[in-house]
């Protein structure tokens, strides 16, 4: 049975991480907000609503073919709460909705481990974007805090994905 997994976070949060380490236990697609705006439709700057619309039609289709989908981003609540709220309700499948609540210093501090990224964004760029706890509306999400590892974090996912029911 298809399954959406939404993982949401501040940049350098280790989202993609996660959502990578899921996609090779898992298979399925996955869907990285940062690849689909900035590479595939090229943009920078402010969400638009071509790069939400993309995200959300390819979830869907991916759902609708069977296909687990793995989706990471900072994904704003008040431009992506409505968008997964109708994925959620649109497909018979678990859905399952984590976000990171980290502090700034946390954020900064797993941002400097990662020295391919580091040549993309600098500090300042992320206080400017750092949100802190920002909830999706509507939609309930597990929290991902500075406590929990990285294997952590991906055998609760998995094991969410496992016992759906057990998880709500």
């Amino acid at each position: 049975m298809a399954v959406l997994i939404v993982l949401r976070g501040s940049s350098g949060s280790g989202k993609s991480t996660v959502a990578r380490a899921l996609q090779k236990d898992l298979g399925g697609v996955w869907i990285e907000q940062d690849y689909f705006r900035r590479t595939i439709l090229g943009e920078r700057g402010n969400y638009s609503p071509l790069s939400v619309e993309l995200i959300a039609q390819s979830a869907a289709l991916a759902l609708r073919h069977g296909r687990t989908v793995i989706a990471d981003g900072v994904f704003n609540a008040s431009i992506y709460s409505e968008t997964f709220a109708a994925l959620g309700a649109g497909h018979l499948g678990p859905s399952l909705f984590y976000a990171y609540d980290l502090t700034l210093e946390e954020t900064l501090h797993r941002h400097t481990t990662r020295p391919q990224k580091q040549a993309d964004f600098d500090e300042h760029s992320m206080r400017g974007w750092y949100h802190g706890w920002d909830p999706l509306h509507g939609i309930t999400e597990r929290r991902i805090t500075a406590e929990e590892t990285l294997e952590e974090t991906v055998a609760r996912i998995l094991q969410d994905v496992r016992s759906p029911a057990d998880s709500l």
